[in-house]
């Protein structure tokens, strides 16, 4: 059976397939088009078709007329499934939910989802939710809140275009004050980065005007927008740089934070299961996840690279097979979902360009480890490409982790973003507790840990400046040529990890070899690996 699943809202499409229970192929509409986010402001409605369904039907070489079912969570845009057959609706919060119990290791677990908003009744739109799952990872509702939708025109019927914002929404709040500190919509995660560099004097303001109850719902109407506005106006006033956007950005971290730790507990209270799986955008927050592992009441925790509304493709179609079949999915990880990219597309690529030069064949990962170590920045492009916003290995650009100035350099010339913005070490899983204060494997870079101060020097430009880092734990079943890789770095120079930032310059992460060549030319990197090919610049 082929299940075609369409994952998004107004951002964040994607598409995937499952062949008789199993995730075969996924990608994200962004690495297609090449617009971040693929969110419907930056689009006209006539572009919303998604390339990624030809992408996933292409390579399992099957059309439209193959496939047995066609499911989308039921907030995706409609003018995204145009041209699609039937679609069958799936609740938005449900996909999330979905995507965490079947992949997670733990069938028997409560469920908690958290996002901006999902789907829509009445005026009204789903904001928390929580599931329990058993033996059969059916993830079943035990408390839902809804809150309402606030339209820009009362007079004027609901649309996209006459959308304000959901009220009492943790994420809708994250969002509104990460705008208003002059980040754009969907750029939580430099609200989350910068939050460190502000001062705690803000914390209890925003405390007061957003009043989280025991049960974490937050405040966030008209009013309590208004008076976060008047106060982040006063802090901006005619104050330059970062410091007083760290000092707002200090304490909404510190809402959210509260907030969520409240959630757990009382979901926990409420289903008295022992593991815990969360999805929705809002846990892309390592931070906080990172204080939900440690603090909260459950002694299992997991959370999917994909957990923002892109994920919801997966979730959807894991859910639909095994209510349509009876039959349990596949119970894989669903990592490196992408296509790879055979010898003759990527010699067509390095042909293209009189700018690059290329040897074929010996050891790459030799060659690219003996470049780091001499303080090089190697872009990497190897197999399969990653489903989710992190790169995990395969679509990265790396360096040496304690080199002196590469944070500042990779930040300037590489990828030509905020310099305050923090870098991700991979770390060998055998050496993980040697460099941070935790054991436990995050294959998704989605949880934080603290540096050991014995391995800060090491990894200096891999630690953010409150001494924690957004790990990737590597190990040679999860990703064999990037464990080897690391390992080849490690015999050099005694360091178990590197730098692993997304390959990309602005822009949404390279998908093709010609995309990668493009970025490496038009970058500080000093050389690229595509497979077997090691290519530098003529």
């Amino acid at each position: 059976m082929i299940v075609l699943g369409i994952g998004g809202s107004t951002h964040d499409f994607g598409a995937c397939v499952v062949v008789d229970g199993k995730v075969s192929f996924a990608v994200e509409e962004e690495r297609l088009s090449r617009i971040k986010h693929h969110s419907l402001e930056r689009l006209r409605v006539p572009r919303m078709r998604l390339r990624s369904v030809d992408y996933c039907l292409r390579e399992i070489g099957a059309t439209l007329d193959d496939v047995d079912l066609v499911v989308a969570n039921d907030l995706v845009y409609r003018g995204a499934l145009r041209g699609l057959p039937a679609v069958v609706p799936v609740n938005h919060h449900l996909s999330h939910a979905a995507l965490v119990s079947y992949t997670s290791p733990r069938a028997v677990q409560a469920i908690l989802v958290v996002d901006g908003f999902g789907s829509m009744r009445d005026g009204h739109a789903e904001t928390v939710s929580y599931f329990v799952t058993g033996d059969d990872r059916v993830p079943r509702p035990v408390h839902r809140e809804t809150n309402r939708v606030r339209r820009r025109s009362a007079d004027r019927p609901f649309s996209w275009k006459n959308f304000d914002f959901v009220e009492h929404s943790l994420g809708e709040l994250y969002s509104f004050v990460t705008e208003s500190i002059g980040f754009g919509l969907h750029d939580a995660g430099k609200t989350m980065g910068l939050a460190p560099y502000g001062s705690e004097r803000l914390v209890a303001d925003m405390r007061r005007i957003t009043g989280s109850d025991p049960a974490g719902r937050v405040r966030f109407d008209a009013a309590a927008r208004g008076e976060l506005a008047e106060l982040i106006a006063v802090e901006l006033a005619g104050e330059q740089g970062w410091k007083p956007r760290a000092d707002v950005a200090r304490g909404m971290q510190a809402v959210l934070e509260e907030a969520l730790l409240r959630r757990v507990h009382d979901l926990h209270r409420r289903t008295g299961r022992d593991a815990l799986a969360v999805g929705g955008g809002v846990f892309l927050n390592s931070v906080a996840n990172r204080r939900i592992r440690e603090e909260g009441p459950f002694r299992d925790f997991y959370v999917h690279g994909a957990t923002g509304d892109s994920g919801t493709a997966i979730g959807a179609a894991l859910y639909a097979y095994h209510r349509h079949t009876g039959e349990l999915p596949c119970g894989e990880e669903p990592v490196y979902l992408g296509r790879s990219y055979p010898r003759a597309e990527i010699l067509a690529a390095l042909r293209v360009s009189a700018a690059v030069a290329w040897t074929e064949g010996g050891d790459v990962c030799a060659r690219a480890a003996a470049v780091l170590a001499d303080g090089g920045i190697v872009g990497w492009f190897q197999g399969r490409s990653e489903f989710g916003p992190r790169a995990l290995g395969n679509r990265s650009i790396l360096a040496d982790p304690g080199r002196p100035g590469m944070k500042d350099r990779i930040n300037s010339v590489v990828k030509h973003r905020e310099g305050f913005r923090p870098f991700a070490p991979a770390i060998l899983g055998a050496r993980q507790a040697e460099v941070l204060d935790t054991a436990a494997p995050s294959g998704f870079m989605c949880v934080n840990g603290t540096v050991r101060e014995s391995a800060r020097r090491d990894f200096a430009a891999a630690t953010h400046i409150d001494g924690s880092a957004r790990y990737q734990t590597v190990t040679e079943r999860t990703n064999p040529r990037f464990h080897e890789l690391i390992s080849r770095f490690e015999a050099l120079t005694g360091v178990p990890g590197l730098l692993n930032t997304s390959f990309n310059d602005n822009e949404p992460i390279v998908e093709t070899p010609g995309e990668a060549i493009e970025c490496f030319l038009g970058s500080d990197i000093d050389c690229l690996v595509v497979e077997d090919f090691f290519v530098t610049r003529r």
